[in-house]
């Protein structure tokens, strides 16, 4: 589990759940979760940018994930307004900034284009 900034740099990382799990179960129990759902990490408060508009620091993720005060995520596929659609669109474009950061991960670091074996035969 990882976060990243605009600029690809990975700010969070949370490593020891399969790959085969549940994305926004592994959020919910990784210390990452755990930190947002207690409000321990250092994150910056909302700003006013306008007169009426204050934005939040939040992350971004897929539908696998619950919505949250610090969790945005795309509205459910089935009958979407117009307004919503380009909101999903817009949250999606946002989101492959993560996607892109762990391909320039694999390309750099080959290592990371299969799974790691950590642990040894514990038998």
């Amino acid at each position: 589990m990882a976060a990243c900034d605009a600029n690809y740099c990975f700010t969070l990382v949370d490593l020891g759940a399969e790959g085969r799990q549940s994305d926004g179960g592994i959020f919910q129990r990784s210390d990452i979760g755990i930190a947002f759902e207690s409000n321990l990490l250092n994150v910056p408060p909302a700003e006013n940018i306008l007169e009426n508009c204050t934005l939040s620091f939040v992350l971004v993720g897929d539908e696998a994930f619950a919505l949250k005060t610090y969790m945005m995520r795309p509205f459910p596929r089935n009958s979407l307004t117009y307004e919503k659609k380009i909101f999903t669109y817009r949250l999606s474009r946002a989101r492959r900034t993560i996607e892109s950061a762990f391909g320039i991960l694999a390309s750099r670091w080959r290592i990371f284009r299969k799974p790691i074996s950590v642990f040894g035969d514990c038998r």
